[in-house]
């Protein structure tokens, strides 16, 4: 089984308990909503979403926005959930992988995405790619996470000499260079708190997102629980979210 395939299982497993414990992934997607809010759009505009999840940003976005749109995701049950709680007739749902839209290019006036980059494999072609979805003058606006995200999981790790399995992310200005000059990057931090370790953990499990990086070989339960203690209680994770909003020219 690919990665790739590995990580949109989990979170299909992951559909009925996603909303309850996406606090931070809703707070991106109020990130995404206000930047698209900010831009000028046409009337009733084309839109793609990739990443759907479970349509905690359709549920945000597309009242305000309207237009016919496209809502995708890898994750076949996470399209099914999407689907069942966003009452608009003006939205089809499709399984699609983001990183290879098989979509028209120069299509969409909008193209969406929030906190589903950071699980593409070649994060540079992707965006090249979705950049290939707009019209002249459209825009894509995505939230990813950034290298500051989960730092104090890592500093558990490191106290310790055990290897982290938390992708390497990108900072702000390593996003900047994969996308044109004209590209705006900025970053948000959200802490998001937990009673200890253990919660934190199953927080991640409950949305799907407990895939660690490839070739990371997880820690035996002796390990594990010796970097749920350093972590101590309760604890605070750092969401280092970045933004991206790039206009078509």
């Amino acid at each position: 089984m690919t990665r790739k395939q590995t990580v949109a299982d989990a979170f299909g497993a992951a559909a009925s308990t996603y909303d309850s414990s996406a606090q931070a992934q809703s707070r991106a997607a109020d990130g995404v909503v206000d930047l698209v809010m900010g831009r000028t759009l046409p009337q009733n505009p084309c839109v793609l979403e990739v990443g759907c999840g479970t349509g905690l940003l359709t549920r945000k976005l597309l009242p305000k926005v309207g237009g016919d749109w496209l809502v995708t995701d890898l994750s076949p049950a996470m399209v099914k959930a999407a689907e069942a709680t966003t009452s608009a007739t003006n939205a089809t749902f499709r399984v699609m992988d983001g990183e290879h839209p098989d979509v028209p290019t120069g299509l969409f006036d909008l193209v969406v995405s929030n906190l589903a980059a950071q699980w593409f494999g070649d994060l540079g072609r992707a965006l090249n790619q979705l950049q290939a979805c707009l019209s002249p003058g459209g825009v894509l606006v995505l939230s990813t996470l950034g290298r500051g995200s989960f730092k104090e999981w890592r500093a558990a790790h490191e106290q310790l000499g055990l290897s982290c399995g938390v992708p390497l992310y990108p900072i702000a200005e390593e996003l900047a260079a994969l996308l044109p000059a004209c590209a705006q990057v900025t970053s948000e931090q959200v802490i998001i708190g937990h009673a200890d370790g253990h919660e934190f953990v199953d927080s991640l499990k409950r949305i799907g997102a407990g895939t660690p990086n490839s070739g990371h070989v997880p820690l035996n339960p002796g390990a594990l629980r010796k970097v749920l203690r350093a972590m101590g209680a309760p604890v605070a994770i750092t969401y280092d979210i970045l933004y991206a909003v790039v206009e078509a020219q």
